[in-house]
């Protein structure tokens, strides 16, 4: 059980907050121990965190706590959410990316369900209702999430294509491997407290692919549930990490890694294949942005670290086998196209 820190009111000192965190018998949400807990990371995002609270304020469900993790914002995003003081519990902390500030916030979060909100996006009303209503009706789902609507920086619907991964592979866990299927990311989901318990929570050491890392280790032991249902708006803007090549092929080298010390055995036998599938990626992310460099270091530190995955025969065959099926693919769509 991940424990709660020792001294609850140190932060207060710390960041020198001038309004206290509110207590379940003072918020106008429900007067009990709350069901959802609802942790918002937030990071200068003055201009949208109040729409994403509000949002939360709007759901049809009620039994819920918010939680917003403000991450060292020097903008005036303390300001905006004075006027929710009464609604919200706001803790305030040095800057250290949305991993760790989602971790604190589920630390001194309550619910027996747990659901994360990015303060970028919104959700529509009913969105928490539905969620617990599957989660309530089947014990053998840990996590729920829904579809999502594309919209930009002003709230309208997104005009531009969006690539999002779908699911392909036979089983949940082989997706997860390889791809984010999770549409919306962690502002769809709802997961059980007794899941992160299991499994842990976001890995502080990435900065990105944190939630399909998170994802990967739940999905080992629980099933997870779509909601057909648009209940999530996605924000697309400049600011999405998803637009930063870099950052996210190194996110995937850490999954790499990952993949490689600790897949389950009954999927060992698509470990190499998804590890040279995210290879491929990795090298396409820092082509596009004029840093292939950053690729063959990354492969050449690995096999000077020893890492296993590079250093099997296995690997290499398969890393011919899918080399050579690219090849023989692209000639026929050449073919095709003459």
């Amino acid at each position: 059980m991940i424990q709660r820190p020792a001294s609850a009111a140190r932060y207060l000192e710390d960041c020198h907050e001038e309004y206290a965190p509110i207590s379940p018998k003072n918020t106008v949400l429900e007067p009990m121990e709350p069901l959802v807990s609802v942790i918002i990371p937030t990071h200068n995002r003055a201009e949208l965190v109040g729409q994403a609270v509000q949002s939360v304020l709007n759901q049809t469900y009620r039994k819920m706590e918010i939680i917003v993790v403000d991450d060292g914002s020097t903008d005036n995003t303390r300001d905006v959410l004075r006027k929710y003081h009464a609604t919200i519990r706001y803790i305030y902390q040095e800057r250290s990316e949305r991993s760790r500030a989602r971790n604190e916030g589920f630390r001194y979060s309550k619910g027996d369900y747990v659901a994360f909100l990015d303060s970028d996006d919104l959700w529509l009303p009913m969105k928490i209702e539905k969620q617990v209503q599957v989660l309530n009706g089947n014990s053998d789902i840990g996590l729920v999430y829904t579809e999502v609507q594309y919209i930009d920086i002003n709230g309208r619907p997104y005009i531009g294509d969006i690539c999002w991964d779908k699911p392909v592979r036979p089983a949940l866990y082989e997706d997860l491997m390889t791809h984010n299927v999770i549409t919306g990311t962690t502002s769809s989901v709802m997961v059980r407290r007794t899941c992160l318990d299991k499994v842990g929570l976001f890995d502080e050491s990435m900065n990105t692919c944190e939630d399909l890392d998170l994802y990967r280790r739940i999905a080992r032991y629980h099933n997870f549930h779509k909601i057909e249902l648009t209940l999530t708006k996605f924000r697309i803007h400049a600011g999405n990490t998803q637009h930063n090549a870099s950052a996210m092929a190194e996110g995937w080298e850490i999954i790499i890694n990952k993949i490689s010390q600790d897949t389950p055995p009954d999927f060992e036998y698509y470990k190499n294949e998804a590890i040279i599938k995210i290879l491929f990626r990795v090298g396409d992310l820092y082509s596009q942005d004029g840093q292939l460099h950053r690729f063959f270091s990354f492969c050449a530190k690995s096999i000077f670290h020893g890492q296993k995955w590079i250093l099997t025969c296995a690997f290499w065959k398969e890393l011919v086998r899918m080399c050579m099926r690219k090849c023989v693919y692209e000639n026929l769509l050449r073919i095709k196209h003459r």
